[in-house]
Parts: C-alpha cells; sequence; structure tokens
C-alpha cells in the first residue's frame, strides 16, 4: 500500500485529523497509543497515519514527554486491581497485602490514573462477565493480589491475562508466566544474616514454616544459608521446620544446638524463648524476616510493601504505554530490596561492634 504523501511532505497532525473527521488533540492521543481513547479509535487514526506518511519526529517527543512528567498529574484513565484470593477480604486480610494495595493507590494517584478494585469470585460473576464489565468501563490494565497460600493463579481466569495487560503482586507465579513486583526474599534473608554478623552474632539459627518457604520458592531458606556460608564460614544451626503447635519440638532444637541467633518469620518463637526464659538479645537475638508494626518491638527486615505496590502500577503503566496485552514473551520483574530495622530484639550494631572491639583489645 502506498502512502498518499511522500515523506519530504509528511502530513501534520491537523491534516491527520481533517482525514479522520476527529480534533487534533485526538490525534495525538492516538499516536501516544493513550489509554484514554478506544482501542479501535487509537487502531483506526494510527493506520490512517501511517497510511499517510506520518512520522513521529522523535526529538519533539522526546521533548513533549518531558514537558508531561514535569507538570502535576491529571486524571488519565482507570487500572484495575483484582483480588484473585476466594477471600474477598484479603486485599486487607493481612499487613502485607495492606501495604501492597496501598502502595498501588497512591502510585496510580501519582501517575494520575484511577484504581478500581474487583474480587474474582464475586458471586454471579465469571471471569469472562468480569472481562467485559472492565472493557465497558475502559479498563485495560490489572494488578492481581493477592496470592498468598499458592504461588499461582485460580484456573479458569485465562481470559482475563489473555485480554488484558496484567502484573501480579507480592508473589512471583508459578503460572502464567506474568510480570510481577515482589519483595527480593533472598536478600531479605542474606541481609539479616549480615546485620546479626555485624552485631556479634556467629551461630545462627532459622526457624520457618516449610509452606512459608515454598511459596516463595525457597528463597528465604537460600538466603540464609548463603549468608551463613559467606560471612559466617558455615556457623549455623540447623533449619528448625516451624509449627505453631511445636513448642516442645523446639524446645529441644534450641537445647540441642544454642543458636545466638534466630532468624524468623513466626512471632510465637519470641513467646516460646520468653517461657523458656531465655534472655532477649542478651542470649538469643532474634531478627524477623518481615517487621512490620505489629511486630515492632522486634530487629529486623522491612519488606517495604508499599514500594512492591508502587512497582506493579510502574510495570503495568509501562505494559500499557508499549501495548503489551497478554502473556509477555519473557516475563520480567521488580525484586523490592527491604530494609533492617534496629528493635528490642538485637543489640545494636555499633554499640556491639564496640564491645567486641574493647574485649578483644583486652585479650590482646
Amino acid at each position: 500500500m502506498q502512502n498518499d504523501v511522500s515523506p519530504a511532505s509528511a502530513p501534520s497532525m491537523h491534516e491527520i485529523a481533517e482525514r479522520a473527521g476527529v480534533g487534533k488533540a485526538t490525534v495525538s492521543l492516538a499516536l501516544r497509543d493513550d489509554p484514554r481513547l478506544r482501542p479501535e479509535t487509537r487502531r483506526r487514526i494510527q493506520r490512517l497515519a501511517a497510511k499517510m506518511g506520518y512520522r513521529t519526529n522523535a526529538t519533539v517527543a522526546n521533548l513533549m514527554a518531558q514537558l508531561r512528567a514535569s507538570r502535576s498529574a491529571k486524571y488519565r484513565a482507570n487500572l484495575g486491581l483484582l483480588n484473585a484470593s476466594p477471600d474477598a477480604g484479603a486485599l486487607n486480610g493481612t499487613m502485607a497485602s495492606r501495604e501492597w494495595v496501598a502502595g498501588c493507590h497512591e502510585r496510580a494517584s501519582q501517575l494520575g490514573y484511577g484504581l478500581d478494585e474487583f474480587w474474582l469470585h464475586e458471586p454471579g460473576l465469571t471471569p469472562a462477565g468480569l472481562a467485559s464489565r472492565l472493557e465497558a468501563r475502559n479498563i485495560r490494565g490489572l494488578v492481581l493480589s493477592p496470592l498468598l497460600e499458592r504461588a499461582g493463579l485460580p484456573d479458569g481466569i485465562e481470559v482475563i491475562w489473555r485480554r488484558f495487560a496484567c502484573v501480579v503482586v507480592g508473589l512471583r507465579p508459578a503460572w502464567p508466566p506474568l510480570n510481577f513486583s515482589t519483595n527480593d526474599q533472598f536478600s531479605t534473608a542474606f541481609r539479616a544474616v549480615q546485620c546479626l554478623w555485624e552485631s556479634g552474632c556467629r551461630r545462627m539459627g532459622l526457624v520457618l514454616s516449610p509452606e512459608a518457604d515454598a511459596v516463595v520458592d525457597l528463597r528465604l531458606s537460600a538466603g540464609f544459608r548463603a549468608g551463613v556460608e559467606t560471612l559466617a564460614g558455615g556457623g549455623q544451626a540447623p533449619v528448625f521446620a516451624f509449627r505453631p503447635a511445636g513448642e516442645s519440638a523446639f524446645r529441644a532444637w534450641y537445647a540441642e544446638h544454642r543458636p545466638d541467633a534466630i532468624v524468623s518469620l513466626h512471632e510465637e518463637v519470641k513467646e516460646w524463648l520468653v517461657e523458656m526464659q531465655i534472655d532477649i538479645p542478651g542470649k538469643t537475638s532474634l531478627a524477623h524476616l518481615d517487621r512490620h508494626g505489629g511486630v515492632a518491638d522486634w530487629s529486623g527486615m522491612d519488606q517495604n510493601h508499599g514500594r512492591v505496590g508502587a512497582a506493579a502500577i510502574d510495570t503495568l503503566v509501562g505494559q500499557l504505554h508499549r501495548n503489551e496485552i497478554g502473556l509477555p514473551e519473557l516475563p520480567n520483574g521488580s525484586f523490592i530490596q527491604s530494609t533492617w530495622i534496629d528493635g528490642a530484639t538485637t543489640e545494636q550494631r555499633i554499640a556491639r561492634g564496640a564491645a567486641m572491639a574493647t574485649r578483644q583489645t583486652a585479650l590482646a
């Protein structure tokens, strides 16, 4: 198919608008693939512009993008936040999911998007019906959350991820291979070991349920072991498989291995040590792998769940700008780092390090 004009006389947006029977602003939005326009309108104008020989001026496009970025965000379109759990209240069910959701809303607002929430298992609503509802609201992109019990999406929602741009927040799904945003669990555990080492701990133990580790592809236990091998030369107690009713087994494990630090996700560990009259942190330090407001007295790793949610929105908006719908050819993800927070369950690293140096000098 030949262009109506030669490249030397490429049409202006005004000329394209006259030919398309729309305003110049509509042409501008269509050529940027802006989601405020219906997909069929964007495609029609884009095809017409290509036929007429329109070519984007890269310098001007870059300048305009910078100008738009410098303005305060204005409402642009809606995105969707889809609760894929059978539990209708799952988005508010845990501290992590609440912070993911808050991070999604805050970042969407900063970028000028609304964010509507939906429940996949709403009574009487099929996945196909949900897809139609989303399209009626001109929602083209979805953040899927939360996946707390398994690293996969429920069966039967292929119609969702095939027709929309989708990003999973919180966990990396085993299937389908969608883009995702999650905490970097490996580095979270590794950094916890590093901070305990810096505070003077030398024999560390990990208390973790196998189920919690499995849902993150064993990255917590792998990060812990890597940290111990790298920093402590293998000075670790065997991993204790946590169970809520496992206090007696924990007592036996502790008596046999006498760790001077324990890394865990489970608040019962502190209760058990208190009942055993173990001095915390004098005899055994504790580090939580997901420190939040509910365990503010612990030291440990803040997983920055709000940042995880924000990164999910950034990824989703990027997909929409590139018109990437359905499964990505190569899924990619954002791994958000954790931050160590000092608390009452460990010695302060600076103070303990200074005390150790004093003792070493005295012994010399």
